[in-house]
């Protein structure tokens, strides 16, 4: 194996929603593997024009913004733009990001992010918050609609006041999906990566059994975390988790993978 290009002639499925495969697969290539992106699922704005005036009325009064996700930051920011409603870094309210990556999508939009837990999981966010927000705070939590509620059932009990907002849907991509389909037919792959949980259930939707027989011919699926990892392992998939949840982490995996099987 070329030590360079430790991916080198590995076939990687990527299924990652394409607005953010493409950096993935540019990642495989340059590691001299072909990534081949899926689509499976994609997403939608979920909020009206009606709420905007309503949630520009909360926005006001937040004294902690929280961000479980990079999607639901650029739904944010589209949203505020749509809409003409302003929120300045000079803003009162303190911003808490899940992850690294979620922090800097923020940053470059000039908000200071004033909190990011060591393990980009909401549990390690949730319990970050436990000792940053003040009794009297109130909290919104910016997320999906698929997004779990472990932040509100952390501070709720507490007698914090927290509110989730909406932004955005997750739905099934119909023309990742015909493409995963039509490329199952002929192609085998080497890895086979997820980044969230529900990428996963739609995967599984379309395969079935079938994906089970690819563990037969050696295809290693990726995870990028504990709740992908758990999703695989409700259909009886074992999968490799990166240390570090992140794309990044998920390629160090695939190469540590592939230099063992040399």
């Amino acid at each position: 194996m070329n030590d360079h290009l430790p991916l080198q002639g590995k076939q990687v499925l990527v299924t990652r929603h394409k607005a953010q495969a493409r950096s993935f697969g540019k990642k495989i290539e340059a590691l001299g593997g072909r990534p081949i992106l899926t689509s499976l699922i994609s997403f939608r704005p979920a909020m009206s024009s009606k709420e905007a005036s309503f949630f520009q009325a909360d926005l006001e009064q937040t004294d902690w913004l929280v961000f479980t996700s990079v999607n639901g930051a650029k739904f944010f920011f589209s949203y505020l733009e749509g809409h003409g409603i302003s929120f300045s870094a000079q803003h009162r309210t303190k911003v808490a990001a899940v992850g690294e990556k979620t922090a800097r999508y923020i940053r470059d939009r000039h908000l200071a992010v004033d909190l990011v837990p060591d393990l980009y999981v909401a549990e390690q966010l949730a319990e970050a918050l436990k000792e940053k927000v003040g009794q009297n705070d109130k909290v919104m939590v910016v997320k999906g609609n698929l997004g779990r509620n472990v932040i509100k059932d952390t501070l709720a009990p507490l007698g914090i006041d927290i509110s989730e907002s909406i932004l955005y849907q997750t739905v099934p991509d119909s023309d990742g999906i015909l493409k995963l389909r039509e490329t199952a037919k002929f192609e085998s792959f080497d890895f086979v990566t997820f980044t969230s949980s529900s990428t996963v259930h739609t995967f599984m939707d379309i395969m079935k059994e079938d994906s089970k027989k690819w563990l037969e011919h050696q295809t290693a699926f990726i995870s990028i975390g504990p709740l992908t990892k758990q999703a695989l392992d409700q259909y009886g998939i074992p999968s490799f988790m990166p240390n570090v949840y992140t794309i990044d982490g998920m390629l160090d995996k695939m190469c540590s993978i592939s230099k063992k099987g040399e």
